[in-house]
């Protein structure tokens, strides 16, 4: 089984598995529609702004709508409060060691920027 396969079925069970819906956005909305790559949004909606977060950063909403991600991929179990403490910076870097190699290509270095916002809110890279 190939790389992509293997993550839109790690989306699908993490999905169904939570209990969360997930639903394509329309279809020429956006860029990810038109250019073939996965449309299904995870928004937690705390913010659509997409910051580039690191340890102890200070913008709560964004800190928020990550974490909330990151437990819908499995890899945060703390409480979704804004304080992107030691506890935030593991589950980064766990989510983005699962999807470190092809296509995702993600560094694993606990930022919060372009990629990994992206990988965390699409079921593919």
């Amino acid at each position: 089984m190939n790389t992509r396969k293997r993550i839109a079925l790690l989306a699908a069970t993490a999905a169904l598995g939570s209990g969360l819906a997930v639903a394509p956005a329309a279809e020429a909305a956006t860029p990810a529609a038109s250019s073939g790559v996965s449309a299904a949004v995870y928004g937690c909606n705390y913010t659509t702004r997409e910051p580039t977060l690191h340890e102890w950063s200070k913008d709560h909403r964004a800190v928020k709508e990550a974490q909330c991600l990151l437990k819908h991929w499995h890899t945060y179990p703390g409480p979704v409060d804004g304080v992107f403490g030691p506890k935030t910076l593991k589950a980064v870097k766990a989510f983005q060691r699962m999807l470190h190699g092809a296509p995702c290509h993600l560094a694993v270095d606990g930022v919060v920027g372009k990629r990994t916002w992206h990988a965390l809110k699409h079921a593919l890279c």
